[in-house]
């Protein structure tokens, strides 16, 4: 309580200190700032008087060189010159005049310089009238106009000296109060910044106790909700997890949610190709990521050692070889473990030495985790959706998603109103191919018929294994003619296979085409594939290695 009456006193004096020192130092200030200004008005008239005495010099210049010049060539330009002077003169005096008049000194030399200026200008007018009557050489006219134009830069000069040391005298005036009213405004402003110290610390003093109290309780309450968030993002991201089909969306989903629950500068995840010897990049986030996008396994420490690896920031360790050298760069790494299985590594970079906190870095294992049996659960699926609709031995599509997507085609192009091709191929000549090489090299040969026909066809369109040597390709959206130039392409590629099968020339290898297509020859999936299979055996009968197409029904 003593305490709080102190500050409580010590509030109402500074109150009452700025209720008597503001308007004190308000009126100083005012009446410095005026002396100021008045200061520097009489600097810019001082300016102004020696801007007209320079004019008045060129003025005095300029006569002269008329004249000078007038008498020796009498060219008529030179006249201009004098007449210019005889008309601008009698203006810049009034003006010398009007603004000399608070001094007496000057006030004498512009009278001075008025009659020396009014004498040349008379001697210039009887010296043109006398060259143009007489031949008088130009030295009796220079020796005559000469002390005049000598007094009138002696007026002028001794106009410039006085009015110098008058600016002088001005300037010095402007500089101290310049100074006067710094003073003023810097002890102003020390003293408002005192008092406001005066304050600030007898507030500090309240408040200190309460602040710590609040202070734990917002930390602890922002522990806790940082902790419900993450919590809730991690739930989210495990139901979204669950519904994703493929490794792609799966971590697309995944870097979505890592930009949020991580507190980095970049981050990436890297899985292992089929092949097991390298790691590469499948997604990455945040700027500048430092880590290459391919590596081998070995160039990781935390693959090695099978553990997080951290490198950088208060961690002096082993930096690992994918990650560029950067100074003062913080990494971690963390093995993505499935099963007892390493799937890659999850990588995070911060790149000005700042590291990541217990509760980040466990979050980051949370995640890595999480991957993995994202990841787990990803491939099982696609194996098992694979063996389900690719044929074991071409990895082709099967005969059943051949029928599914038929059907599903089929109904898009109704909808478009689109043509749809369908395209049953059959080796020629296939069972005594199997006779004479052999059934491992019958296998042989389709698989790479099979990689054929995918390398020579659109993303869009569906290349199936129909059963023993036959295969089905579905065009979507494509026309008769273009269908049959493709069509044609393929047959072309297949005869110009030179297969060998264990340094043994398989000899030539030729395949029969039968085509139908949607609306022309039929509008079901059976239609199709029956008139198809019709036209694959008519080229059969007309020689093989050839396509012919079905017939209107």
């Amino acid at each position: 309580m003593k305490k709080i009456i102190t500050s409580s006193y010590s509030r109402h004096l500074a109150l009452v200190l700025i209720v008597v020192i503001v308007p004190s130092f308000v009126w100083l200030s005012n009446k410095a700032n005026d002396e100021l200004v008045s200061s520097r008005a009489w600097q810019e008239h001082s300016y102004h008087v020696l801007e007209v005495l320079h004019a008045l010099r060129g003025e005095l210049d300029l006569l002269e060189i008329g004249r000078k010049g007038y008498f020796i060539s009498q060219r008529a330009e030179h006249l201009l010159q004098i007449g210019q002077v005889r008309q601008e003169m009698p203006t810049k005096l009034d003006s010398l005049q009007g603004m000399t008049a608070d001094n007496a000194y000057q006030q004498a030399r512009v009278s001075k310089l008025g009659q020396a200026m009014q004498q040349l200008l008379e001697e210039t007018t009887s010296n043109i009238a006398d060259l143009d009557t007489t031949k008088i050489a130009y030295a009796e006219y220079s020796v005559r106009a000469r002390p005049l134009f000598t007094r009138a830069r002696e007026v002028l000069g001794e106009m410039y000296a006085h009015e110098n040391a008058l600016l002088k005298t001005r300037l010095a005036n402007s500089a101290s109060k310049q100074s006067q009213l710094d003073f003023i405004m810097v002890v102003m402003g020390a003293s408002f910044l005192m008092l406001l110290v005066f304050l600030l610390t007898n507030m500090y003093r309240e408040i200190r106790q309460r602040r710590q109290v609040e202070t734990g309780l917002l930390e602890s309450q922002a522990q806790n909700q940082v902790t419900v968030y993450n919590l809730s993002l991690m739930g989210e991201l495990s139901s979204l997890l669950q519904a994703c089909t493929n490794v792609d969306e799966s971590l697309d989903v995944i870097r979505q949610f890592a930009v949020q629950l991580l507190n980095v500068d970049a981050g990436a995840i890297y899985l292992f190709r089929e092949s097991r010897n390298q790691i590469e990049e499948k997604v990455s986030w945040g700027n500048g990521l430092k880590s290459a996008p391919i590596f081998q396994p070995e160039d990781c420490w935390a693959l090695r050692r099978g553990e997080p690896h951290v490198t950088g920031g208060h961690y002096d360790s082993l930096a690992c070889r994918h990650q560029r050298d950067v100074a003062g760069a913080y990494s971690l790494c963390i093995p993505i473990v499935a099963q007892g299985n390493v799937l890659g590594i999850l990588h995070l970079e911060n790149h000005q030495s700042r590291s990541l906190d217990d509760v980040q870095r466990k979050l980051a294992t949370t995640l890595a985790s999480q991957i993995a049996l994202a990841m787990a659960s990803m491939k099982m699926q696609e194996t098992l959706r694979n063996l389900s609709v690719r044929d074991p031995l071409t990895g082709l599509f099967n005969r059943r998603y051949m029928e599914e997507s038929l059907q599903r085609e089929l109904a898009i192009a109704q909808r478009k109103q689109r043509q749809l091709g369908v395209v049953i191929l059959d080796l020629d000549h296939f069972k005594n191919f199997n006779d004479t090489f052999g059934h491992d090299a019958g296998d042989f040969l389709l698989r790479e018929v099979g990689a054929l026909l995918v390398s020579n066809s659109r993303s869009s369109d569906i290349v199936c294994r129909f059963g023993g040597e036959e295969f089905v390709l579905i065009f979507p959206e494509t026309e008769a003619e273009i269908m049959m130039e493709r069509t044609e392409h393929l047959r072309k590629v297949i005869f110009a296979l030179q297969l060998q099968h264990f340094g043994r020339s398989l000899g030539q290898v030729s395949a029969s085409f039968g085509l139908a297509f949607f609306p022309v020859h039929g509008s079901t999936a059976d239609e199709l594939l029956r008139l198809a299979d019709k036209a694959l055996y008519r080229a059969k009968a007309a020689g093989r290695n050839r396509l012919e197409m079905a017939l209107r029904p």
